[in-house]
């Protein structure tokens, strides 16, 4: 059949084997819903121009409303073998509505046609990404409302350093990191204000088409400012890809805590979450947040891959931008996939309370409450620094923990006996604690 995207100057016919190999409709049929809005609002300037009469831009509005519903419920089929979603829209109008079909692409070019709808795609993809992202935040709250007085231990370098709260773990994890991700994703909606519409090619249109009607109606902030950055630029797309990859690193490191926790028996799983062995029967494995973690490096390489894409591409639209779109799906629905799979697990999550104040006790997680408390009455810091140090040697030594002090221990250490009151890992964990609830 004959392209619609070519004409005698062409040359011809492109080879069968190189359109099946180039076209990017099985990427981005997705962007259907958002083409037909761009058409639709395409159609107002062309309406507002007077390049349409009313019935012309009502038939084709009607027609471009109707089919995203229509594709859905398998009452359409597309032509799969157009170059790409944008020309198979205009093949199926020219059988729906005849030659009022080849009216539509009046004064637009595919550039600013695609460049519209990816940014369409795009702040329907952050609105969906906000939802996700509340509802961890909301997981976090119902999970630390559930845990959030255990003592538990905090660690550096990966080893029992200070006890905190369940609570403060959890936020500083996972609530705190997500938060600022939600205030990033918000600023690529300023990076999604202006409409490509209008754009043309390259260079906009000699038609008297108004711009700033399409850009109403997609409810955009302004038309395009510059013809050529508006078809070429994809700064929203490279941030949000980025955002994605900064979201999977947060639930990463979230998700290495719980593998930790769980293997040193402070977190128990539930067994909804939890995967098994194929050989040993009484594995309870921490898959899922596993695989979370693993998703990170899927979110450095798209991060990575659309850099790249854009690294030595002159200003304008080159086909080289076909390829953004595989990797800005690619980045959204791994990062709502994860974002998803966090939430149910915090369902499933349990602090094991014992086992916890057990570990503070054994990584002797009152040091510092203990040389804080020397500080208080006087003492130099590295002076009660030395002091705790020692007390650690002489502790382990007889196979005890600082928490097993007795006033006699530290009689013969030239201690205050006043340190006692500073030996309980769970007090120490809620006074940390209390000096951050008002912040």
């Amino acid at each position: 059949m004959a392209r619609i995207a070519r004409t005698a100057a062409t040359g011809g016919e492109l080879d069968p084997r190189f359109l099946a190999w180039s076209t990017s409709f099985p990427i981005d049929h997705r962007m259907l819903a958002q083409d037909c809005r761009g058409s639709a609002a395409h159609v107002e300037g062309l309406r507002a121009a007077g390049l349409l009469t009313d019935v012309e831009a009502d038939r084709l509005q009607r027609a471009l409303a109707d089919l995203p519903g229509q594709v859905g419920a398998g009452e359409v089929v597309l032509p799969a073998d157009e170059e790409d979603v944008h020309m198979a829209v205009e093949a199926w109008l020219a059988g729906a509505v005849g030659p009022l079909a080849g009216k539509l692409h009046t004064g637009r070019s595919r550039n600013d046609q695609v460049a519209t709808d990816l940014k369409l795609w795009c702040r329907d993809a952050i609105a969906d990404l906000e939802i996700d992202l509340d509802r961890v935040l909301v997981a976090v709250d119902r999970t630390s409302a559930r845990l959030g007085e255990i003592a538990m231990p905090s660690y550096t370098h990966r080893q029992v350093a200070i006890g905190v709260l369940a609570r403060t773990w959890l936020a500083g994890a996972l609530g705190e990191p997500l938060a600022r991700d939600l205030r990033l994703l918000r600023t690529v909606l300023d990076e999604l204000a202006d409409s490509p519409l209008g754009a043309g090619a390259i260079a906009g249109t000699t038609l008297p088409i108004d711009p700033e009607v399409a850009a109403k109606a997609l409810e955009f902030a302004r038309g395009p400012r510059n013809p050529i950055d508006a078809v070429g630029e994809r700064d929203h797309a490279l941030t949000l890809v980025f955002a994605c990859a900064r979201i999977g690193l947060h639930l990463a490191r979230f998700s290495a805590d719980v593998v930790e926790l769980a293997s040193d028996g402070l977190v128990k799983l539930g067994g909804a979450i939890a995967g098994g062995s194929s050989m040993m029967p009484h594995k309870r494995n921490p898959d899922l947040f596993e695989l979370v973690r693993g998703h990170a490096a899927l979110r450095a390489g798209e991060l990575s891959s659309i850099v790249g894409l854009f690294a030595g591409l002159g200003s304008g639209y080159h086909r080289d931008l076909q390829h953004d779109k595989q990797i800005v799906f690619a980045a959204v629905d791994g990062a709502r996939g994860c974002l998803q799979m966090i939430a149910l697990a915090l369902e499933h999550v349990d602090l094991d309370a014992d086992a916890c104040r057990r570990a503070l006790v054994e990584g002797d997680a009152i040091a510092t409450d203990l040389c804080e408390a020397l500080v208080a009455g006087g003492m130099p810091f590295r002076e009660a620094y030395g002091h705790i140090g020692r007390l650690v040697v002489a502790q382990r030594g007889q196979g005890r923990r600082l928490a097993d002090l007795q006033s006699g221990d530290l009689a013969r250490a030239g201690l205050p006996a006043t340190l006692v009151d500073h030996l309980d890992p769970v007090a120490s964990a809620h006074r940390r604690s209390a000096r951050f609830d008002a912040k």
